[in-house]
């Protein structure tokens, strides 16, 4: 049996980014408990403002409890700074907790200070 996971839904996020600086966002949490594999999907519509040099990144989390969160890696759902758009990853997780979240980070790769704005959505597929 399969169960939607609207993590992210498609939407704008954006950070101010000093000197190679990262900002990270956070998608609501969604019960996984029974799912014996989590399937994401990352899309990217593009990345834009002053920049181009602008990686996004996606990092699922699992907890337990709500509280405590671990990063599942590698991650490898990523989209390279001047990379081309719109992009798409997928990737399989069959480490799952009682909750999973994504950590969405937004880096800027290049030395100057900038605002880096992102069009981003992420969703998934539980399988039990």
């Amino acid at each position: 049996m399969a169960q939607y996971l609207p993590f992210w839904p498609k939407a704008a996020l954006g950070g101010y980014l000093a000197n190679t600086g990262s900002s990270d966002f956070f998608s609501k949490a969604l019960p996984t408990n029974g799912f014996t594999e989590v399937v994401i999907q990352m899309e990217i519509d593009a990345t834009f403002g002053t920049n181009v040099a602008t990686t996004v990144e996606v990092v699922p989390q699992i907890s337990n409890d709500g509280t405590n969160w671990e990063d599942l890696a590698p991650s490898g759902l990523s989209a390279p700074a001047n990379g081309t758009y719109p992009w798409q990853d997928t990737e399989k997780f069959t480490d799952i907790g009682a909750f999973m979240r994504m950590k969405i980070i937004l880096t800027n790769t290049e030395g100057a200070v900038h605002y880096m704005p992102a069009t981003v959505h992420v969703t998934g597929t539980g399988r039990s």
